[in-house]
């Protein structure tokens, strides 16, 4: 088994993966991790024909495709690879999954960077909304790390029985916890310990997406962003303006999955106050307020 392992989260009715999907795994697989994917909604026959489906194409993905039902979201998806053995003999372990764009830029000098900074824990971007924690799209821990009491507390968790928020909150939220309880080195390739996102429980993909980008050192869009945009963010439309390199990363993923896939959303639009507000705590600031006046 390889030293470096990848659990990717992945939901899907169908034997199919987007693009841009694709492409992530790409770049997490040049980087020397293996693949082991929880595929959510699928079937077993279905599993093997979509890990079938990423040996072909452009750039072919070997991983191992598991199916399992769809509960606990990414948690409880990263709770059954565990349980299946994938991460036994790893001394390097990425929980990652699909609710991002990316990465737009190349994804293996930012890993290596942070590998050479020898943190227990670390993810791409920190969040210091509730409690200061790493947010769980894309984290990577030591196998000491992963086998401390603290951190397998958090995996011994009953996910499938959660809600969402639930989930958030003992998984996300209380990961961060557990990291500070259990002493663990950690680190983001994205920061900001702004108090005042700390405060109003700002998401930084979210109101500071375009600084999180533009800084290089997490280049990555949240699909939630642009599907349903929460928030009221009012500078998402400009996404596009925003790609690095299309070469690399082609926007036209993102058109796709935008016009195929409806947003998942349905509460009450934020009001044009919280989106003030939101907009003057943001990293870009002056910005975010122009856009917001203008709508562009």
């Amino acid at each position: 088994m390889s030293a470096s392992v990848c659990l990717f989260a992945y939901y899907s009715t169908e034997a199919t993966l987007a693009p841009h999907t694709r492409h992530l795994l790409a770049q997490i697989a040049a980087c020397g991790f293996a693949i082991h994917i929880a595929a959510s909604g699928l079937s077993e026959a279905a599993a093997t024909l979509l890990q079938s489906t990423l040996l072909t194409g452009p750039v072919p993905v070997t991983s191992k495709v598991y199916s399992r039902a769809n509960t606990g979201l990414d948690f409880g998806a990263w709770q059954f690879l565990l349980s299946q053995g994938c991460a036994r003999d790893a001394t390097e372990v990425l929980f990652a999954n699909d609710s991002i764009f990316g990465p737009l830029l190349p994804l293996a000098p930012i890993v290596e960077t942070m590998r050479q900074e020898n943190f227990q824990i670390w993810g791409m971007v920190r969040s210091e909304a509730v409690v200061p924690h790493l947010q769980s799209w894309f984290l990577c821990m030591t196998r000491e790390a992963l086998d401390q009491p603290a951190i397998q507390r958090i995996f011994s968790q009953p996910f499938s029985e959660m809600s969402k928020d639930e989930i958030v909150l003992h998984g996300e939220l209380g990961l961060g916890l557990a990291i500070k309880t259990a002493g663990l080195s950690s680190g983001a390739a994205w920061s900001s310990e702004r108090g005042l996102a700390r405060l109003l429980a700002l998401n930084p993909m979210h109101t500071d997406w375009r600084t999180v980008l533009r800084s290089g050192s997490a280049p990555f869009i949240k699909t939630e962003l642009l599907r349903d945009n929460p928030s009221g963010i009012a500078s998402t439309h400009l996404w596009r303006k925003e790609i690095p390199d299309p070469g690399f990363f082609n926007p036209d993923w993102i058109s796709a999955y935008l016009a195929s896939t409806p947003p998942r959303n349905r509460s009450k639009p934020a009001g044009f106050r919280a989106r003030l507000v939101q907009a003057l705590a943001s990293e870009d600031r002056f910005h975010a307020v122009i856009a917001l006046f203008l709508g562009r």
